[in-house]
């Protein structure tokens, strides 16, 4: 079991169902605009938390991390905040790219795989990002869950918040809030 807290509200995810596919070619295409030395993110699942709630509010995220070499700064041997940043882009794009997919978020209605590919740099912008580090957290594997608290849609925008964590099998923990800026297809 594992649990994100988010606004003093703990979100707790013991088992994803409906499990949708993510395979190595999917999650390199979503990664391509990382250089290989910051492809931080091995793999993904994700589904729902909830058997009798399956829409976009009860999505989760879980990827498996590994960060052999920082891609910026020489080795600190912790989990830091601009790795912290990173490893929530990898992962909250693989969500959003398997949800435009599957067409289970509406507040990204006017996007295609396509058009999320092509805009993915310019139009997915973060407005606000809280990080939060409890234990230290061992860069070398650890665990990550991204899933979207609230999205709200306006004119030619969305805004979704998202909720974050990341741990190891040592009790390393970080966890965090994210607010996400994604400007319309169009």
């Amino acid at each position: 079991m594992s649990s994100i807290l988010v606004a003093k509200q703990a979100i707790t995810t013991d088992a994803l169902f409906e499990v949708f596919e993510v395979d190595h070619d999917f999650i390199n295409r979503v990664l391509t605009p990382y250089r290989d030395s910051c492809r931080y993110l091995k793999s993904v699942r994700i589904g729902f938390a909830s058997e009798q709630r399956r829409w976009w509010d009860s999505m989760v995220a879980v990827g498996d991390f590994e960060i052999d070499r920082s891609c910026y700064i020489d080795d600190t041997g912790h989990f830091n905040a601009v790795e912290f940043n990173i490893c929530y882009n990898q992962l909250a794009y693989v969500l959003l790219a398997v949800c435009i997919r599957e067409r289970l978020l509406p507040a990204l209605d006017d996007f295609t795989l396509e058009s999320f590919f092509e805009k993915q740099l310019s139009n997915y912008l973060i407005a606000q990002i809280d990080s939060h580090y409890h234990t230290e957290l061992n860069p070398r594997g650890f665990r990550g869950e991204v899933r979207i608290t609230s999205a709200k849609t306006r004119r030619n925008l969305s805004i979704l918040k998202t909720a974050c964590r990341f741990h190891d099998r040592a009790r390393g923990r970080s966890d965090g809030e994210v607010k996400l800026v994604v400007l319309g297809a169009a």
